[in-house]
């Protein structure tokens, strides 16, 4: 049995908790909260970042007895993210049978709720990832995540600052340009933005939107005009995350230093004694060795994952009525029979002839 949560599933939340897995790295990361916390939001939320909870409790069942899912959906977007399953599947209790039933349920709410796409960062290991692939999630992209300690902020110098700057609305359309350029077009359609004419996109791409529960800061690099690359610097309380967008292929580096200096010396200059995390994705080319000259080192492996969930559409379709094949009329056609025949009694002597009948021309023959 799977279902909401309810408050009487506190106590089973607080003990499945300790063995649980989160897959969301900017949650788990910047902005960590427990698992009985988020499932408190359902009933009694306190900020827009509603987080459903879903229990699964199956007490006579062998191998999937007891475990729950914990998702949110993104403000504004038809898309939810995968935050936590319990139990682990690296535990006493784990099975990968008790994920697999509740992605399934939650699958099935959110085609219910209109959601189109369901996102889930996990572990880059073979039984998480085939975990999910059996459910119908596929990897767009592979990151690895790289962590600098909080003792290394404070020494880096600024850089000019007339090349850098904050973003602005006017920056939106150039922006588009660049993630359009910089994305590969499978990512590109797994984050919801399809390639081709970018003028009409109603659903913003990431690298305009900012969903998490944390506060953030964008400066764009601008050179001659033109706006080569953007860092984000998002604020939790237990971390800061970093978020790079420019052409990783150019030989030409220097709009990755620019930005990276520019990013740390703001942090360094707002004293927070914090561990700064960076991803670097799979199309990302030399960012790792880049991030090595700042002290940065790789901290772990995940798999970018997304569902595409089928949607059921009601269209109204005219009844049809099968046509009858009209019948002629029917036209009369006069019709005579032919006069009876007339039997002549008569007598004939020996040797007379007796006279013929004949039925085709009425009178006897030999007249």
């Amino acid at each position: 049995m799977i279902r909401p949560f309810q408050v009487g599933d506190i106590f089973l939340i607080q003990r499945l908790s300790r063995q649980s897995t989160k897959l969301n790295t900017s949650h788990a990361l910047l902005q960590p909260s427990s698992g009985l916390r988020a499932a408190l939001t359902t009933v009694m939320p306190w900020n827009e970042a509603k987080i459903a909870t879903y229990m699964l409790d199956q007490r006579g069942h062998e191998l999937a007895r007891l475990g729950f899912l914990q998702v949110q959906k993104r403000p504004g977007r038809s898309e939810a993210d995968v935050l936590l399953l319990a139990p682990a599947l690296d535990t006493a209790l784990g099975h990968p049978a008790i994920w697999q039933k509740l992605l399934v349920h939650y699958c099935n709410e959110a085609a219910r709720q209109q959601i189109t796409r369901i996102y889930v960062d996990a572990p880059d290991q073979p039984l998480p990832v085939n975990t999910f692939s059996q459910v119908g999630f596929r990897v767009y992209t592979r990151q690895t995540i790289w962590r600098l300690s909080s003792y290394r902020v404070g020494t880096f110098s600024p850089v000019h600052r007339d090349t850098i700057r904050l973003t602005t609305k006017a920056d939106e359309w150039d922006l588009r340009r660049l993630y359009a350029h910089i994305s590969p077009a499978p990512v590109q359609q797994a984050e919801g933005f399809l390639t081709g004419n970018i003028v009409d996109k109603a659903v913003k791409p990431p690298i305009l939107e900012w969903w998490q529960p944390t506060v953030r800061k964008s400066f764009v690099f601008e050179k001659k005009g033109d706006i080569q690359g953007l860092i984000d610097i998002a604020y939790g309380w237990q971390g800061i995350g970093l978020q790079l967008w420019t052409d990783f292929h150019q030989p030409d580096t220097t709009c990755i230093h620019h930005l990276l200096n520019h990013a740390l010396t703001v942090i360094s200059q707002e004293n927070k004694a914090q561990p700064i995390y960076i991803g670097v994705r799979e199309y990302h080319g030399g960012l790792g060795v880049a991030l090595a000259d700042y002290g940065f080192a790789p901290f772990t492996d995940r798999a970018k994952m997304v569902k595409h969930v089928v949607q059921w559409v009601r269209n109204p379709v005219p009844l049809l009525s099968p046509a009858l094949e009209s019948i002629r009329e029917a036209v009369p056609t006069p019709f005579t029979f032919p006069e009876k025949p007339v039997h002549l009694n008569c007598e004939t002597s020996v040797g007379a002839q007796s006279p013929l009948w004949s039925p085709i021309t009425g009178v006897n023959e030999g007249e």
